[in-house]
């Protein structure tokens, strides 16, 4: 039986900095997106100057609470 996917949450930083979640339209704080990874979501997060993905450069391991 196959594995079930977690949601998956697209993140867009600009500027190195500024986080924007595209489903809701809001800029978040990297503290939001530790609270959708408990609630289980699968955070992904791309630079959009480059389209490089950063998640782990944004949610290094061992800071999440």
């Amino acid at each position: 039986m196959p594995r079930k996917r977690r949601p998956r949450r697209l993140i867009n930083r600009y500027g190195q900095t500024r986080l924007y979640d595209v489903e809701t339209g809001t800029y978040v704080s990297v503290d939001r997106l530790r609270e959708l990874r408990s609630e289980g979501y699968e955070v992904v997060v791309r630079e959009v100057e480059t389209g490089r993905f950063v998640s782990d450069e944004v949610l290094r391991p061992g800071l999440d609470a």
